[in-house]
């Protein structure tokens, strides 16, 4: 076949040392170069669903990659297996949408706030997504989420079943590429159903006996939508790691923490032990949502 030169595509698959490149309306199955996997040692793979690469082609439908564009943005965490490598879950998105849901499973906001701090260290814009509102009462749930608003956090309630704020969910992700992550069993895949019609992926159900939801979705996927723009469909999560977040700065990402922070005797008050804690203060007065403060607790204590 003739060489044309390298072609420019976007990563929309990834397999063991594979991955499915979309190169204008064609799906091109592409290996990887040996140099990638010596470049990136500390990552789990060398190649995410969203990044930009350019390829050559060997045949019908097959390409290698030849180089891989830098990342505008990501989300990322802590590889499962081997947690000294970044598991970069997608590359050159827009928006985190942080899917939770009112019950089965039950709402997790160390889970959520996890997730918040990933997608902001990685750039990503991000909104809450309260699904499966056909479960439960809503407006009993809206106290839960106003710590979230009161940081400037967009909250959309929705359900999948009923349609209930799909029109809304689906205005925030038009024209941009979008990646829903969340605990399993809350409904992501069913929401990118509902907001394009006609993908049908696999939607699965929540144990009766755990409360926990079972995997569907086993691979990331890049998915284009009607509205324009992209959505990336990751797996459902049980717990979310954060990569290279220093303790030092964890108050930096909850936005209410880090106003009172300005006022701690310390420069380096960590907000739980010191004393003169502008921040403990602010909790003790209601300035700073309970909820939200033993969740920064919590994270600090795990991180290194």
């Amino acid at each position: 076949m003739t060489d044309a030169g390298p072609e420019r595509g976007t990563v929309i698959k990834v397999h063991a040392r594979r991955c499915i490149v979309r190169v204008g309306d064609e799906d091109v199955r592409c290996t990887l170069r040996g140099k990638f996997y010596g470049a990136r040692r500390r990552a789990t793979r060398p190649i995410a669903v969203g990044d930009r690469v350019e390829l050559s082609r060997t045949g019908e439908g097959e390409g290698v990659i030849e180089s891989i564009e830098p990342r505008t943005t990501k989300l990322s965490r802590p590889g499962i297996e081997k947690e000294d490598r970044e598991q970069v879950i997608a590359a050159n998105v827009d928006l985190a949408v942080v899917v939770a849901s009112l019950t089965k499973p039950e709402f997790r906001p160390g889970l959520v706030d996890r997730i918040l701090i990933a997608s902001r260290s990685g750039g990503l814009d991000a909104l809450l997504c309260i699904n499966k509102c056909d479960d439960g009462d809503a407006s009993a749930f809206e106290d839960r989420v106003d710590a979230y608003r009161e940081i400037g956090l967009d909250v959309v309630f929705t359900s999948a079943v009923t349609g209930s704020g799909i029109d809304r969910l689906r205005d925030a992700m038009a024209g941009r590429t979008s990646v829903l992550s969340g605990q399993s069993g809350v409904g992501k895949s069913s929401l990118i159903n509902a907001v394009q019609p006609g993908l049908e992926l696999r939607v699965g159900h929540v144990g009766e006996k755990t409360g926990k939801g079972r995997h569907t979705t086993t691979h990331v996927s890049l998915l284009p939508l009607d509205v324009g723009g992209f959505v990336v469909d990751t797996p459902g999560v049980r717990e979310f790691g954060l990569w290279e977040v220093e303790r030092a700065e964890l108050d930096g990402f909850f936005p209410e923490i880090a106003e009172h922070a300005r006022q701690c005797r310390f420069p380096d008050c960590s907000h739980t032990h010191e004393p003169e804690c502008a921040v403990k203060v602010a909790v003790e007065s209601g300035s700073v949502r309970e909820v939200r403060y033993e969740s920064y607790v919590r994270i600090l204590e795990t991180l290194a």
